[in-house]
């Protein structure tokens, strides 16, 4: 009878013995309980290929958008060196039309342009005697 049994019926001395023809039926393991076993993997996985993609793109977005700020920076310089000679011409003509409605130089200003000379100046001449 020892013959007959498998290591299994040897160690355990309480087992029935089992006849040699007959196989055991082996329950199949459902999909959903291996998928259950890689879960974690699958999940970690999951996160870091989506991680990667938007890594991808924010590079990609940061590719096209540099160049952009860098042809903004200068468009905003070159428009602020237009500014400050705007505001120098500005200046310069906003004194220039201050004199020349300023009441008090309209005599001197029309002399610059036109040469007339008011009645009570005398023109000096010198001469070499």
């Amino acid at each position: 009878m020892s013959r007959h049994l498998s290591r299994r019926q040897l160690s355990s001395p309480h087992s029935t013995p089992q006849r040699t023809g007959q196989r055991r039926s082996r329950r199949r393991v459902s999909p959903w309980r291996k998928l259950a076993r890689h879960s974690a993997v699958l999940e970690i996985s999951a996160r870091l290929g989506i991680n990667g993609f938007l890594i991808l793109v924010a590079t990609a977005s940061l590719t096209r958008l540099v160049p952009y700020v860098q042809k903004q920076a200068d468009r905003l310089e070159t428009t602020r060196q237009d500014l400050a000679e705007t505001e120098t011409a500005n200046t310069r003509l906003r004194a220039d039309f201050d004199r020349y409605f300023d009441p008090a130089q309209a005599e001197r200003i029309t002399q610059e342009q036109t040469g007339y000379q008011s009645s009570s100046e005398r023109p000096i001449v010198w001469t070499d005697d």
